[in-house]
């Protein structure tokens, strides 16, 4: 994976997490707050951590994040969020994730240009109520409505036989992206058609909800 740039803007408790997640997995960051206390705190951890006011645009040029991989607005207030929103996509920056306290903040911040806005209380509640309920499923994609990714035991019928003799595209609508081996820390992405699963394998299969229900009932 490619070191990509990073900024984020506001350095709450959720801002400072992503700051040091990102900088912990070797990605740069340039970090921005008005706050020196929260500067001085994040600052032994990423790239560039900065005291500013992010919302004057001028600030955003010189920092050059128009010129960033990824911005995120993780500001708390509304008013300010929109600002900088505003400023970033007037400067042309590739992709703005913006924080929103509620549902009403989210739509005005996808509205003035935000091209992803998260809802962290609510999206958090939504994957734990998702891994209650079905403890298999390891994640969704956004993108994609009912779209996810799955680990599952292949069924006993499964062993023996290689990927292109399942056919589990045409059979089942899912598709296998990845093979744990037994006693492996290790996944094989993408195997090939010719890949045969062995009883101790792990399945990491992608398609939708409805179609991936068999293998959960199963497994």
């Amino acid at each position: 994976m490619g070191k990509k740039q990073f900024g984020i803007i506001g350095l709450g408790r959720f801002g400072s997490y992503l700051a040091r997640t990102l900088a912990e997995q070797g990605q740069e960051v340039v970090a921005v707050d008005r706050s020196e206390k929260a500067v001085e705190e994040i600052s032994p951890f990423v790239s560039q951590a900065v005291v500013a006011d992010a919302t004057r645009r001028e600030t955003l040029e010189h920092l050059g994040f128009d010129q960033m991989d990824t911005v995120v607005v993780a500001i708390g207030s509304l008013a300010q969020s929109v600002l900088v929103t505003l400023f970033l996509k007037e400067l042309g920056t590739r992709n703005i994730i913006a924080k929103a306290l509620n549902e009403e903040g989210a739509k005005i911040l996808s509205l003035i240009g935000a091209h992803r806005v998260i809802i962290p209380e609510r999206d958090s509640a939504i994957r734990l109520a998702r891994s209650l309920v079905m403890p298999n499923f390891l994640d969704f994609l956004p993108l994609l409505p009912d779209f996810y990714i799955t680990e599952v035991k292949p069924p006993p019928d499964f062993v023996g036989k290689s990927l292109k003799e399942l056919d589990l595209r045409r059979k089942h609508r899912v598709y296998v992206i990845g093979v744990k081996r037994a006693f492996s820390d290790q996944i094989q992405l993408l195997p090939p058609a010719d890949y045969v699963i062995e009883r101790d394998d792990l399945l990491y299969l992608v398609g939708h909800q409805k179609d991936l229900s068999f293998f959960t009932s199963e497994s």
